[in-house]
């Protein structure tokens, strides 16, 4: 890339117009830098270096380009920038003004909402974005019910929201679309659950009725220090519930070490229980039922055995 356009798209974050790339190229250049691939476009009019990677932070500064004005990111968008975008999504979704055309274009997405002063923040790489709260609450308004809590969790996973900063955007949206599912979910939003898989899985336990499970349970060994970490686990019970998103990957040294594990549980006196991605979207009841009747079972039972232990106690003492 010549010089001056160079510096044009490094004070752009790697994103370039078709103008700025005529004043350093003839049309015919540029054609041929699109068609061997070393140039790719971005959205209408904008371009970047192919070997540059189109970041979140690149396509924001495209749109913006493209639209012809700065343009702050929103939903999925910001929650990247933020850095809890945890569900793919290859559009760039960007805030315009309610009365502001927002016609879609091909992966280029403007959202017509209504912004109040403290609903923008400005981000260290310079991107304006909704706040990490208003866009944690957009998307839990407006997500399928599956896919809300693992946006959650992500958010205070990463930091840039609390549980208390999550009620009061609640509050401040009272009436709007969707704020019911939202309001619902907020409470059970954890910064523990290390995929999204397994927040959509502590979601249908909670929609089964199951005891609220604790996340990330160490299950200790000889010495007492951890040596095992279960996704969910009801440990009075001591029934445990996996997600396995790794079939038949891994090969024989997986499979031994998968061996191992469950053998090391089962001699702890765990009952275990794992899900697939079938079991989270879609034959989820069956699996709830099993590990929700375990989970009764073997409370009852261990019920049973301590008052077993305090009546020998007491004749006995």
């Amino acid at each position: 890339m010549r010089q001056p356009l160079r510096d044009i798209a490094a004070g752009q974050h790697g994103a370039f117009t078709t103008a700025q790339a005529m004043s350093c190229y003839s049309r015919g250049e540029l054609r041929a830098l699109v068609r061997s691939g070393r140039w790719a476009g971005v959205f209408t009019g904008t371009y970047r270096v192919e070997a540059g990677g189109a970041s979140a932070r690149l396509r924001l500064s495209a749109a913006g380009l493209s639209i012809g004005r700065e343009v702050p990111a929103c939903l999925h968008t910001a929650a990247e920038l933020h850095g809890f975008g945890v569900l793919d999504d290859v559009v760039t979704h960007v805030a315009v003004a309610p009365d502001e055309p927002c016609a879609r274009r091909a992966d280029l997405w403007p959202h017509q909402l209504a912004l109040a002063a403290g609903d923008l923040v400005r981000l260290r790489c310079g991107a304006l974005v909704t706040s990490a709260e208003r866009t944690a609450i957009d998307l839990a308004r407006t997500l399928p019910r599956i896919d809300v809590l693992p946006v959650l969790d992500a958010a205070l996973a990463a930091g840039v929201c609390t549980p208390a900063s999550l009620a009061v955007e609640l509050d401040r949206r009272t009436g709007w679309r969707g704020v019911r599912q939202a309001r619902e979910l907020v409470p059970l939003a954890h910064p523990a659950p290390e995929s999204p898989q397994e927040s959509r899985l502590r979601l249908r336990c909670h929609d089964a009725g199951l005891p609220p499970p604790t996340l990330q349970f160490p299950v200790l060994g000889p010495g007492g220090r951890p040596r095992r970490w279960l996704d969910l686990a009801w440990e009075e019970a001591k029934v445990g519930l996996e997600y396995d998103g790794e079939e038949g990957h891994g090969g024989r040294q997986r499979m031994r070490s998968d061996r191992r594990r469950h053998n090391f549980l089962q001699d702890d006196g765990w009952a275990m229980f794992y899900a697939t991605d079938l079991d989270v979207y879609r034959d989820f009841a069956d699996l709830m039922r099993k590990v929700g009747s375990a989970v009764t079972r073997r409370s009852v039972d261990q019920g049973e055995m301590v008052a077993r232990e305090d009546r020998t106690a007491t004749i006995f003492p």
